[in-house]
């Protein structure tokens, strides 16, 4: 009977020295596996069998994956939720079953912060279906997050049909007027506005000179009552932008400010500058930004098909 040719299971002889190194890291070397680069281990603590590179053994202290996920285990039990495994396509990652049901995936480093008390842990569909209930409450489904990526922002529909985007906080009290149908300010007509400030020189302070970019159902009556400006203060009107709504306007305000801080924050003026000065210290820029605001109202009306007041 002819001699069959067997592969070697295990390629290539196990060194000593190999061995050493292994048993002074707390494991027993079993034998090489797969190719001359891999070993397989076996824990000293938990008698569970693993494969690792040669390298690693011998460069680095290899991690037990049964005993790494015992202690991810006892860690999420005491976080109250139950370790499912890592998570497959993020490293740091695991995914743990909720109390309630639902699969979590979360960082390792949370389940340990939450363990220990320092963080709580909820679940974003039970946090969903508990937002939509207390939107339905008001005449208002949950459609989802805001389109612009606001974390504290929903987006609703009212039983009007009129959509919009309304803070988690106002839906949870019922203060969210609809912009449709309601009668609150933010269904209103409204008007963005673009004053440039004058603020003469004092004995401790030199003459300045601001931009302030803000909206209003009256524009007058904001600079005239409602800055806190200094009696000599001027204020010169340069742009009025006719708005549908107190909330289109509040919400094209807000994105043109972020714009200009993300692209210009050295015109952002400090507040601490504004100080005393009056007792709006935010959202102000310098008279050098004037362009660049005026293009993004040009922008804004062009969007919403308004003509500049």
């Amino acid at each position: 009977m002819p001699t069959l040719n067997h592969t070697p299971a295990f390629p290539g002889p196990v060194h000593a020295h190999w061995r050493a190194v292994a048993a002074a890291k707390g494991f027993d070397l079993i034998a090489r596996i797969h190719d001359r680069f891999h070993l397989q281990l076996r824990c000293r603590h938990c008698s569970g069998a693993f494969t690792t590179k040669l390298f690693t053994l011998m460069r680095h202290q290899p991690l037990c994956p049964h005993c790494l996920a015992a202690r991810r285990s006892a860690v999420a039990v005491a976080a109250g939720v139950s370790f499912l495994g890592p998570d497959p396509d993020r490293r740091g990652y695991g995914r743990f079953r909720a109390p309630c049901g639902h699969v979590l995936t979360r960082q390792f480093e949370l389940i340990d912060r939450v363990a220990k008390g320092q963080t709580g842990l909820r679940c974003e569909t039970c946090h969903a279906e508990r937002e939509a209930s207390e939107a339905r409450r008001f005449g208002w489904e949950r459609l989802g997050h805001c389109p612009s990526g606001q974390p504290n922002y929903r987006l609703y529909r009212h039983h009007c049909g009129h959509v919009q985007r309304i803070a988690q906080a106002n839906m949870l009290w019922g203060q969210c007027d609809c912009a449709g149908c309601g009668r609150g300010w933010n269904a209103k007509p409204s008007f963005l506005y673009l004053f440039r400030i004058f603020l003469p020189a004092t004995t401790d302070c030199p003459a300045r000179q601001y931009l302030k970019l803000g909206y209003s159902a009256h524009p007058v009556k904001r600079h005239r009552h409602q800055l806190g400006l200094p009696r000599d203060a001027q204020v010169e009107v340069l742009r009025v932008l006719a708005m549908a709504s107190g909330h289109l306007a509040c919400r094209a305000e807000q994105a043109a400010h972020r714009r200009l801080i993300r692209a210009h924050p050295e015109a952002v003026v400090p507040a601490a500058e504004l100080a005393g000065a009056m007792n709006v210290v935010r959202e102000i820029y310098r008279p050098g930004l004037l362009p660049v605001i005026e293009a993004e109202l040009d922008r804004i009306a062009a969007e919403a098909d308004q003509t500049p007041v």
